[in-house]
């Protein structure tokens, strides 16, 4: 069977989603989807005389919707357009649409937010309220978020019981740090929960953790061997291992641990063994004296160690479409899913790795391309056993 054309439709709407017409005379497109910042589309338009012809539709704060087969992918406003002028090639459009996590980035949490007896879900509606984003703007587990923000114990009997263990904060530290952003205070609060947010294709925010186990959407493959070069699918792929900054074991000390490191009465370690095998020896010693328990050290030092593998095990796919044929089946590139890699150039079968960041771009001269940005599935991880069930 053939493979089907990718389509692209551009969505111009009002505020309340209502379509206001397609724009369909661009001359390039290129689109970021990641869930580490916020999402944005970029657009050029025509010659001269365009900006007279289409000045309303690029104005800042215009509202977009991009659709790629027909599948949602971003929704979100002009932030920012100029328009080129050169005096062989005339003059061209061009327009950036982000999303609503642009604002959260850039402006600063309202200081006097109220922490005290508040549960999680009270807080991240509080902190986002100033950019008029009430419950409906977001997509998220509710049980998940009715927990106290200072201890972790459930504040509703809606859902399951899931064991919280976490450090108690202290009341000092129950406040927005200026001039920390929207995003930036929120992200704080539910990393403390194993949780993150991230542009959802709808223009809502979604709450959750990255899904890194779910069924692979996609099956890339590199071969040298005649035989099964039939299996290549990518324009270009790098893999990358990289432990310029993986510790062999990291050991965080808690209370006793300001007077004497090593005779501290809490202390959490977490090993990467493979560093250890190799003979590389790179110790981390953190000192936190507000963790009062072997396991909450434990989970300190575990994400502590998380947050420094992530480079570990990495690839990126240069592919030619804005979608993965599998010769019968059609499905758009997204971030936060799973694509399995195979290739005798780096050792046969690597196993699954998450997708967290797709580019998509066409112009006149390359076509349609996506490169796909990916990590082992694994070494991604929030807050190791704060939660004894999951979240989802």
């Amino acid at each position: 069977m053939p493979r089907i054309p990718d389509k692209l439709k551009v969505e111009i709407t009002d505020v309340n989603g209502r379509s206001l017409g397609l724009l369909d005379n661009f001359t390039s497109f290129s689109m970021t989807l990641d869930i580490t910042q916020p999402s944005e589309a970029s657009f050029e338009l025509g010659d001269d005389g365009t900006f007279a012809s289409i000045g309303r539709s690029v104005a800042p704060a215009t509202q977009y919707r991009v659709f790629v087969n027909d599948r949602l992918q971003l929704s979100g406003r002009v932030e920012a357009n100029d328009v080129p002028v050169d005096a062989s090639a005339g003059a061209v459009v061009r327009f950036t649409v982000r999303t609503k996590l642009a604002d959260a980035a850039v402006a600063s949490a309202d200081p006097s937010i109220r922490l005290r007896d508040s549960s999680l879900l009270d807080f991240l509606l509080a902190v986002y309220e100033p950019q008029g984003l009430v419950e409906s703007d977001f997509h998220f587990d509710k049980p998940s978020l009715l927990r106290d923000i200072r201890t972790g114990k459930r504040t509703s009997n809606t859902g399951d019981d899931f064991k919280v263990r976490l450090n108690r904060l202290k009341l000092d530290e129950m406040r927005v740090r200026p001039p920390e952003t929207i995003f930036g205070a929120a992200d704080r609060y539910l990393r403390r929960f194993g949780l993150m947010h991230w542009d959802g294709p709808d223009g809502k925010i979604v709450v959750g953790f990255p899904n890194q186990t779910q069924t692979p959407s996609y099956n890339f493959a590199t071969f040298r061997n005649s035989e099964r070069r039939s299996a290549n699918n990518t324009m270009g792929s790098t893999r990358a291992e990289d432990w310029s900054s993986v510790p062999s074991f990291v050991m965080v000390a808690g209370r006793g641990g300001k007077r004497r490191f090593s005779k501290a009465a809490v202390v959490g370690i977490a090993t990467q063994d493979d560093v250890v095998e190799a003979g590389l020896h790179r110790p981390v010693y953190i000192l936190s004296e507000g963790l009062r328990n072997e396991e909450a050290a434990r989970n300190a030092a575990e994400r502590e160690l998380s947050s420094r593998v992530r480079q570990k095990d990495t690839i990126n796919h240069e592919v030619d479409a804005l979608s993965y044929w599998d010769g019968t089946r059609q499905t758009t590139y997204g971030n936060d899913t799973i694509a399995t890699y195979d290739s005798d150039v780096v050792g046969g079968h690597r196993g699954n790795y998450y997708v967290h960041r797709v580019e998509m771009a066409r112009d006149a001269d390359s076509g349609d391309t996506t490169r796909l940005t990916m990590l082992k599935a694994g070494l991604w991880k929030l807050f190791p056993d704060v939660f004894e069930g999951r979240l989802r």
